[in-house]
């Protein structure tokens, strides 16, 4: 089972990076986590419709499962967006 971690975006750093403030983590987390974490969207399959992240998802609540924690050590995440 992945880790989560779970809270608003604060800055998009850009296209598949973001920064957000980690308010929520999952109970059964084996890492810990700061109060804000740097976000690499893992990749999916191509999606040539897909779009970049943008600005306007600043505030907007995420779930992130977390795969790893990178070289540049941001957190390689599936995210999902919360209602």
């Amino acid at each position: 089972m992945l880790d989560t971690a779970i809270g608003p975006i604060v800055r998009v750093i850009d296209g598949n990076t973001f920064q957000m403030q980690v308010t929520h983590i999952g109970k059964h987390n084996k890492y810990a986590y700061g109060n804000y974490e740097t976000v690499f969207i893992a990749p999916k399959v191509a999606n040539p419709g897909a779009t970049h992240l943008s600005t306007a998802l600043i505030g907007r609540r995420v779930k992130c499962m977390v795969r790893y924690r990178d070289q540049l050590n941001r957190l390689f995440s599936d995210v999902e967006f919360e209602s």
